[in-house]
């Protein structure tokens, strides 16, 4: 199999353009096109989030690091992330809001980030191709394709807050290539699109949905012209894939709470009632592992 190595920024740049100005931020939100930062594209890293942080805390809005060998990375909960060379895409990506979105609301941008990229994978699909399950997979046809994590980095006034994003998306893996059969790659759902387009587009809509979230002072339950008329809590409910099903939460200190994932609530945290009909309200941060009790990855 012949792979694309070296994302090209040539190529990034066009996708991106033209994702924006496809995309509903370009003629709901007002603004015009961000300011784009140029991106940082190696042709092999340790750890795309190393590098992002490297650029030290005055690195602007919308920064990004990029490359499709990454030799260290790690998901939640510190968990190794691996790919062949060409493989995989991974990317970092800067968030800065400004000083008067609540650090509490900064806590959905996991899920932000999560719906937003489900959106880029069914633009370049053509076909409502992808969910997320709560709180960090992106799924394509019910399988896992890429994790993501977003960081919260606290600063100083000036410069404030920000959120250092990390996503790893599979492109063109074989069956052979991927560690468990619950995972899939774009290429195997019959989605051929290279890392810089993958990149463009996410970068674009990324840029698109949290500027004007931003804006709105982080609230996620007021309609955003960037997600179609829609909240981001709104959003969030129609793109899970975890919604509906009765799951299995895998909690600290070997606890286990079974039950049908009926709701996120304003928090983003996962609703879960047990059989007593008891709702539990599950935070992101409290789970190990979340899985549907059927054996589904969702």
């Amino acid at each position: 199999m012949t792979r694309e190595l070296v994302l090209d920024a040539a190529a990034v740049t066009a996708a991106r353009d033209l994702a924006w100005a496809a995309s509903p931020a370009a003629g709901g939100s007002g603004t015009g096109a961000p300011a784009w930062p140029e991106a940082l594209l190696p042709a092999w890293t340790g750890s795309t989030n190393e590098d992002l942080a490297a650029l030290g805390p005055q690195a602007p809005h919308l920064s990004v690091v990029a490359t499709l060998d990454q030799r260290s990375g790690r998901g939640r909960l510190d968990r190794e992330w691996v790919a062949p060379a060409g493989a995989a895409l991974a990317t970092s990506l800067l968030l800065r809001p400004p000083a008067g979105v609540p650090v509490d609301a900064l806590g959905w941008a996991t899920v932000l980030v999560a719906l937003v990229a489900a959106e880029a994978v069914d633009q370049l699909a053509g076909r409502q191709a992808a969910g997320v399950k709560w709180p960090n997979d992106l799924l394509v046809d019910g399988k896992k394709a890429a994790g993501i994590l977003a960081r919260l980095v606290p600063g100083q006034p000036p410069l404030g807050n920000t959120v250092v994003v990390g996503i790893g998306i599979n492109l063109n893996q074989t069956r052979q290539e991927l560690p468990v059969g619950t995972a899939t790659s774009l290429a195997m759902a019959g989605i051929q699109a290279a890392g810089d387009q993958v990149l463009g587009t996410l970068w674009a809509r990324l840029a698109g949905v949290s500027d004007e979230w931003f804006a709105a002072n982080g609230s996620v339950t007021r309609p955003l012209a960037a997600l179609g008329g829609r909240s981001v809590l709104e959003a969030a409910r129609s793109t899970s894939a975890t919604l509906g099903n009765e799951v299995r939460v895998h909690l600290p200190g070997g606890r286990e709470l079974v039950g049908i994932a009926t709701d996120l609530d304003s928090d983003g945290c996962l609703v879960v009632s047990d059989a007593r009909g008891e709702a539990h309200h599950v935070h992101a941060g409290d789970v190990v592992h979340l899985r549907r009790s059927d054996g589904g990855y969702a």
